[in-house]
């Protein structure tokens, strides 16, 4: 069918409008070919007449009908264009809350600028294992895709987020890691998936701003690495940069912000750690303050550091590394306000003394004098040689601000790389998903290099974009064998080679920056030289020079030149990188360093530009930031070239950041500039509306004939009913699955479609309308013939009747009456005679009874009264005695166990005080010893010293002879004065710390004698603590000892140094005789040197005399140095008499303390003889009263024979059989044979089906009461445990195993019920006979044994319910949802180029609502047959009834395609066939279905009217069991199938919102599917009796003996 056709009447179209860029209009008159206007009716209500361009006669867009509106794939649509993109968009945004759209490839996700209640870890489970088609469009789900990728095809996957500042970018990167870490945690210690998670908040601080389109707008590109294993688990990460925009450290514009991790840093500044930083607020930096506005609204900035710190932390940089971060942070914020003066025009200075500049210098450990110099003067190097010339203010700024940047930037490449090191992994990575959140297309009012590189990685990523969607559209013709022919699409490589080509405009700005003079406009003139006029896709503006245009794939953008130079140099003053370089901080030095930068992904991933370029040959050329962004950039798109990319598109919907506000303007440029009109165009083009034959045939089917419908093959009979439909076969194509149409034709069917179902309807409404009509006739007939009836026969009788008949009749009827009454009185009082007679007789029979039963009750409650009395007394007395008994003997066992510890602590005080006060006689001893040696040492240093004065006096007397060697003898005794004055010195110190410690030890033992004094007093369980710290200062006195030793050791060391140096002193006095001679021969050869001698003697004398004086002074010393010994040696003596004199009151003290213990020992020997005497005076009123019960008990038995003997004597009965006891003997060695054959080789499928519930459970209750009847403990505790341990063993080897789960748990519950049924207590005894009493448990109580059988039950139950959940959870979605339980109620719609894998579509096993009846059946079936509790039944139910809820209401949230009225007819279809497996399996009172009712409510929900304000009223109060968020997100969701059903309307949605509002309820969108009901096991007796239970020889336990 040709598209003009479908420009008829009542159809709508789109044309342009100027505010919202497109506008809806409906068709008011049938199109024909040739006419130059469209008669239109708009939706205001006013009609246009539309002109058509009279050349192209091009028609404007048609509107895709109201079924396809809303739709989550924009590939569905039957009419791809923009209108009907944005409009798509408007209400899926607008009307239904929903940000998430595809449209191909491609996730565009709107910014609602609100928290959304999606993103929670039950949506990523939610999501987690699904197809992309089978869920509403999420983040998610692209990111399941792309891991689901991964793990199946074992290829790289990357996942490309882009759009502009604000849309969201950095949002939707960090869900899409946050969902990889989620769905991949590896349960190590090693915490790397928090690590990766924790990267975010690092690199949003030091490279996210605000600006005025986002608060949080990140300044950097980001390629994030995420490696996995081979078990697709994160292993580690690896992080790549681009293009830091460094200005903004140094400017921002009017209500924009600094990185926020300057406004971090300022909140903190009152911390102590940042003290010594000499931080202020954010207002006082220059660096922070340009934008003027130094706060976010909603963010607290000290809180985001310390999330920062903590972040830091959880990645394992340490706190010393994260302080030279903020100290160089600091250090930046102080540069800024750094002063920078102008001295004259080409002259500037900056004043060392300059506070900011002495932190800044400070803080970074630099000279002042170099910065202040170096940044105000510049040197430059000649051939002959070295100029400084001073720079002007404006350079000057521009240099400090340089400087600011780089060390920034140098700082971020830093941060980064510790990052990456921290989320390095040992190993090979198998493979990775990247995750790159690069900035959109950007045009401002004034566009710079840095937008230059921005548009230009977008083409590059834009070029890779288009290639891959033509790749994949090629794919889907070839699987569908359909022939393809080449797509126009727009290839945007002219201008990318008009950018990086050779001689290119990069080339062109390189090669400017290698002259030293290179200007902008230099540049911009060899551009207009080489591309104006020449390239279509460069321009030059009419009213600017210095500006260029360049053609974009997404728009026209104009650059202006100025700065384009300095940005691509991004050079800084050499002098002042050689003082940052010279820096002893060492992170600082390191920045600078000149080394080759190298790539984490070099080594991996060698890449190959597209476009050949200049091989620069300088090194200035290869470090530009163009240059280093082009490489980088290669590297990137090699990257996502190996990859298997997927597409993310944010979008902005409104620049004031308002929640769900959608400006038209502004989508639409994005759409453009991102990249998704493209994709729509390219499909467009071909084959855009894709249906699978099961689609078509259900949605079509109406269109069919009779014939047609008959036929078996739905592939043939789709291309039947097409090839009669649309006649031109150029409109559409049959593929292997599925049928291509071109634009329009599913419009045109849909339009068949509804003429059709209008046909029927008037047809349906002809006949209804008849029918009501005809009914109403017949009634009307029959009431009008009714009528006419009697009022004919009134008339009739009127007509026939006469006064006097009248008279008779009344006569008659008088007469009759009086008759009739006088008959019945006669009857009446002969009845009542009777009657009387009867009551006397019976009255008197029954009173006489009653009497006689009165009396019998009257005699016998006397009987009870005293034998209860008597019965009452007896039991009194016996408790009585018996409490005495437990009283008594607990008091006496508690005495005696308080005598034996006091006992035990006296006896370990008294060893303790003995043992301390031999250790200080000890003590004493060494100390007298010492004393001794001191006063050896003492007499043995006043020899010495006597016979140093002699040899002294004999020195004096030959010094005038010893001339020559004088000299030698001065320097020798200089020497030994101060080895004296240091030895002496030594003494001093040593003895006074020997006076310290002395007096320290008397104080310490002083306070000890005072605590140990105190403590007895108050309490007596400080003895030991005391006892301790006596210890404690008993060693310290022998480490003083020791030290003591050692100090001695010394002294006869310097004693032997004192010996040594008189012995060369006698050595040389012996020496003299020999000068002598020597003097006389040199006097006598000599006579000229006499007079010199003379002079040098009298020189030698004055100076002999000054040393002489010197040595006196020195002797005197010495001999008040040794008195001061003395004293100090008597004051120690007397110290250790005071020591000794201690001591001895100790051993007084602790003579007292004995003599005490003695005493209370006695004391506690006499209660020792008193509790004796008082337990045997009790053992003998024990043995008495035992004595009485033995007597009372013989007494009984002699009675009870004699009853039994009179019994025999009147009746002669036969002998009864033998009775069992209800036990199973067995020995102590096939205990292991017992747990093996009942427990652990049981197979449930084995036992028989007509044994008793619980038969293992029994028998090994009645092994467990022959252990009790033996009094054997060990017996039935090793029983007890092997019973446990053995069902834990069958769990545990079958976790999966349905019916072993079932046969345990049941058997589990029945032995639990059995040890209570027969645990004696009475709580349990009630519902027992008579003869079930007699079996019950006589000797132990096994009460702690029921507790832990009850904990083994709880665990298989939950073991039970998860293996059922499993079972029955992949039924639930398509047999709740998906399958049509009502043939033709509902019919498919398409779902684009992300198909759905449900069973619906796919020739596997079809899941039905019967098939979970089926399962439910078989798991009811099982647990009947095992003889589960039904009460444990109901539970299970109730519990499988919960998870049906869940997933399906779960899965109706995350639908949007099933959210319509005739999926909620479904849905309540589906839940009556529940509620009658329910009530024929007699489980009503389970509550299983109250755990449904969320979802019958959602069901009337999705049927009900949703328009007036009665509707919201009833939806409030009926969808009690919904939350707000749950009720509002279906009435979002709602979607009609046909044309006849209405859309919810915003405002009802609203409104419905609004009354909502105030209802308490859960903010959490979906339902917990792993929540679980508390279990209770009830207790059931079980009425079988433990005597007649036979054991089955197929059980093989023959070793076990009935008794």
């Amino acid at each position: 069918m040709a598209l003009a056709e479908l420009y008829t009447k009542y159809n709508r179209v789109w044309i342009p409008d100027p505010e919202d860029v497109w506008k809806s209009a409906e068709i008011t008159k049938d199109y024909k070919p040739g006419e130059n206007v469209l008669e239109l009716l708009l939706e205001e209500g006013t009609e246009l007449k539309y002109p058509l361009d009279s050349v192209t006669k091009d028609l404007p867009h048609l509107r895709n009908p109201d079924i396809l509106v809303g739709e989550n794939d924009l590939t569905a649509l039957s009419y791809l264009h923009e209108p009907a993109v944005l409009h798509n968009l408007k209400v899926r945004f607008v009307e239904s809350k929903i940000i998430y759209t595809y449209c191909g490839i491609i996730l565009v996700a709107i910014n609602p600028y609100k928290q959304l209640p999606i993103y929670g870890d039950a949506i990523i489970h939610a999501y987690s294992g699904q197809n992309m088609g089978d869920m509403d469009p999420h983040i998610f789900a692209v990111a399941e895709e792309a891991y689901k990728q991964m793990a199946r095809n074992n290829k790289n996957q990357s996942i490309i987020v882009s759009g502009e500042s604000g849309a969201g970018k950095t949002v939707s990167a960090r869900y899409a890691m946050r969902y990889f870490a989620t769905v991949s945690k590896s349960g190590s210690k090693t915490h790397v998936e928090d690590k990766v998670l924790a990267s975010n908040p690092i690199t949003e601080a030091i490279g996210n701003a605000k600006t005025t389109r986002n608060d949080n707008s990140s300044r950097f590109g980001k390629y994030t690495e995420i490696s996995f294993d081979r078990r697709y688990q994160i292993i580690g990460a690896n992080m790549r940069t681009y293009l830091l925009e460094k200005s903004r450290v140094v400017f921002q514009s009017e209500n924009e912000r600094n990185y926020h991790i300057f406004y971090q840093l300022c909140a903190s500044a009152n911390q102590p750690e940042f003290k010594n930083l000499k931080l202020v607020s954010a207002d006082e930096f220059r660096y922070t303050c340009m934008g003027g506005k130094m706060y976010i609204d909603g963010v607290d900035d000290r809180a985001d550091m310390i999330e920062t710190q903590r972040t830091f932390s959880l990645l394992g940089l340490k706190e010393d590394f994260q302080m030279d971060v903020f100290k160089v942070l600091a250090a930046v914020l102080h540069l800024g306000n750094v002063e920078i003066k102008g001295i004259s025009d080409d002259r500037s200075s900056v004043n060392p003394s300059d506070k900011h500049l002495v932190v800044f210098c400070g803080l970074l450990n630099i000279s002042p004098d170099g910065v202040s110099r170096w940044l105000c003067n510049r040197k430059i190097i000649t051939v002959s040689e070295t100029v400084v010339k001073p720079m002007p203010k404006l350079r000057a700024v521009n240099a400090r601000d340089a400087l600011a940047k780089q060390i920034y930037a140098h700082l971020f490449n830093c941060i980064i790389d510790r990052i990456n090191k921290a989320l390095q992994f040992p190993g090979k990575k198998h493979t990775f998903i990247g995750v790159l959140d690069i900035y959109g297309f950007e045009t401002f009012e004034t566009n710079s290099f840095e937008q230059f590189c921005i548009n230009y990685a977008n083409e590059k990523l834009q070029q890779q974009f288009n290639l891959h969607v033509f790749k994949l559209e090629q794919e889907e013709y070839m699987k569908e064998d359909i022939p393809w022919t080449l797509i126009d699409f727009y290839d945007n490589q002219p201008v990318i080679d008009l950018i990086e080509a050779k001689m290119g405009i990069l080339d062109l700005l390189d090669e400017e920056c290698l002259f030293p003079q290179g200007k902008d406009e230099n540049w911009l003139q060899k551009l207009y030289n080489n591309y104006l006029n020449k390239n279509p896709l460069f321009e030059k503006p009419r009213m600017s020079n210095q500006s260029f245009v360049i053609q974009h794939f997404a728009d026209k953008v104009e650059y202006r030149c100025h700065g384009f130079l300095e940005k691509n140099r991004d050079t800084m003053y050499e002098e002042l990188i050689d003082i940052l370089k010279a820096s002893k901080f060492d992170l600082l030095a390191n920045f600078f360093q000149e080394e080759e930068p190298t790539s984490p992904f070099s080594k991996s991933i060698n890449f190959k530009a597209a476009t050949p370029g200049i091989k620069p040959s300088n090194k200035q050329l290869r470090t530009t930031v163009g240059n280093k962004f082009r490489s980088s950039l290669y590297l990137l798109m090699e990257t996502l070239n190996a990859t298997t990319p997927h597409y993310v598109r944010c979008i902005k919907p409104n620049e004031e950041k308002l929640p769900f506000e959608y400006d038209s303007k502004r989508v639409v440029q994005q759409l453009r500039a991102c990249g998704v009109l493209e994709t729509i165009r390219i499909s467009a083009q071909s084959y855009p509306s894709r249906w699978t034959y099961t689609e078509f045939y259900s949605r079509y089917s109406i269109l069919m004939t009779q014939q047609e419908v008959t036929l078996n093959d739905k592939k043939q009979t789709c291309k039947t009913v097409l090839q009669r439909l649309i006649h031109d076969p150029n409109q559409y194509k049959f593929g292997r699955t599925k049928i291509f149409f071109r634009a329009g034709q599913v419009a045109y069917l849909e339009k068949l479609r509804s003429d059709r179902l209008r046909g029927a309807c008037v047809t349906i409404q002809k006949n209804l309308r008849g029918w009501t009509q005809r009914r109403k006739y017949l009634r009307m007939r029959k009431a009008a013939i009714i009528i006419q009836q009697y009022v004919r026969g009134k008339r009739a009788v009127r007509q026939t009747v006469s006064a006097a008949t009248l008279k008779q009749g009344w006569a008659a009827i008088v007469i009759q009456k009086h008759c009739r009454g006088l008959l019945v009185r006669r009857v009446w009082q002969l009845i009542q005679v009777a009657t009387v007679t009867i009551q006397a007789y019976a009255r008197g029979w029954l009173a006489r009874i009653r009497f006689k039963k009165i009396l019998k009750e009257y005699k016998a409650t006397i009987l009870q009264k005293h034998a209860r009395a008597w019965l009452a007394r007896r039991r009194f007395q016996s408790i009585r005695r018996v409490v005495l008994n437990v009283q008594l003997s607990y008091r006496v066992q508690r005495l005696q166990k308080k005598l034996e510890d006091q006992n035990k602590e006296n006896h370990g005080l008294l060893e303790r005080l003995t043992g301390l006060a031999s250790a200080h006689s000890h003590d004493v001893d060494k100390l007298q010893k010492l004393e001794a040696n001191l006063k050896k040492s003492t007499a043995q240093k006043k020899m010495f010293e006597e016979d140093l004065k002699k040899h002294k006096e004999e020195t004096k007397q030959v010094i005038t002879q010893l001339q020559t060697h004088n000299a030698n003898l001065t320097e020798e005794k200089l020497k030994l004065e101060k080895k004296l004055q240091e030895k002496t010195q030594e003494m001093k110190d040593n003895v006074d710390d020997i006076r310290k410690k002395l007096f320290d030890d008397l104080a310490g033992v002083e306070r000890e004698r005072k605590i140990l004094e105190n403590g007895f007093e108050i309490q007596k369980d400080d003895y030991e603590k005391q006892i301790e710290a006596l210890k404690e200062e008993m060693k310290c006195l022998r480490e003083e000892k020791i030290q003591l030793q050692q100090q001695v050791q010394e002294e006869f060391l310097i004693n032997d140094g004192l010996k040594q140096d008189i012995t060369q002193l006698t050595n040389q006095a012996k020496a003299i005789p020999q000068y002598k001679q020597q003097i006389s021969e040199l006097q006598r050869k000599s006579q000229e040197l006499e007079n010199r001698l003379k002079d040098q003697a009298i020189e030698l004398r004055g100076n002999m005399e000054v040393i002489a004086c010197e040595l006196r002074n020195n002797l005197e010393e010495e001999g008040s140095q040794r008195r001061i010994l003395e004293h100090q040696k008597e004051t120690y003596e007397k110290e250790v008499q005071e020591l000794q004199e201690k001591v001895e009151e100790k051993q007084d003290e602790n003579d007292q303390l004995q003599k005490q213990f003695q005493s209370e020992s006695q004391a506690k020997n006499k209660l020792r003889q008193e509790a004796s005497r008082l337990i045997a005076e009790n053992m003998d009123f024990e043995e008495q009263v035992d004595m009485k019960d033995r007597l009372i008990k013989k007494l009984q038995n002699q009675i009870q024979a004699f009853r039994t003997l009179e019994k025999v004597n009147q009746v002669h009965a036969p002998v009864a059989p033998k009775e069992y006891l209800g036990m199973l003997e067995y020995k102590k060695d096939d205990e292991s044979r017992l747990i093996k054959n009942i427990i652990l080789d049981m197979k449930p499928r084995g036992v028989v089906v007509n044994m008793i519930p619980g038969l293992p459970a029994h028998i090994l209750f009645m092994c467990v009461r022959h252990a009790d009847y033996l009094n054997d403990a060990d017996k039935l505790k090793s029983l007890m445990n092997s019973i446990i341990n053995g069902v834990k063993q069958v769990i545990q080897d079958h976790p999966e195993d349905f019916e072993t789960l079932s046969f345990w748990l049941s058997n589990t519950c029945h032995l639990l019920n059995c040890l209570k049924q027969y645990s004696g207590e009475e709580e349990f005894m009630k519902h027992n006979s008579p003869r079930q009493n007699k079996n019950c448990l006589k000797n132990f109580d096994l009460s702690e044994h029921r507790q832990i059988i009850s904990d083994l039950a709880i665990r298989i139950y939950q073991q039970f319910i998860n293996v059922m959940e499993s079972g029955i959870q992949p039924m639930i979605v398509p047999g709740m949802l998906e399958h049509e339980s009502l043939q033709g109620i509902s019919s498919m719609k398409p779902t684009g180029f992300r198909k759905r894998s449900s069973s619906i579509y796919e020739d596997t096993e079809v899941y039905t609502i019967s098939s979970i009846l089926q399962q439910l059946g078989y798991f009811h079936s099982t647990m009947c047959q095992h003889g589960m509790d039904p009460e444990l039944i109901k539970q299970a139910v109730k519990q499988l009834f919960y998870l049906i809820t869940a997933v399906t209401l779960n899965s109706i949230f995350l639908r949007k395609d099933m959210c319509s009225c005739r999926k909620g007819m479904q849905i309540r279809c589906n839940i009556s066939y529940l509620e009658e497996w329910l009530k024929e399996k007699n489980l009503q009172g389970s509550c299983a279905i109250d755990t449904m009712e969320p979802l019958c409510q959602t069901a009337w929900l999705l049927q009900v009217n949703k328009s007036t304000d009665e509707d919201a009223k009833e939806i409030c109060e009926r969808c009690s069991g919904l939350s707000a968020v749950q009720v509002v997100k279906i009435l979002n969701s709602y979607t009609p199938i046909d044309d006849f059903e209405k859309r919810v309307a915003p405002s009802f949605v609203r409104k419905v919102q609004s009354i909502l509002q105030g209802n308490e309820g859960s903010a959490q969108l979906m339902l917990d599917s792993k929540y679980l009901f508390q279990v209770t096991f009830p207790f059931s007796p079980s009425p079988q009796a433990l005597e007649v239970i036979q054991v089955p020889s197929s059980l093989k336990v023959g070793f076990l003996t009935r008794l």
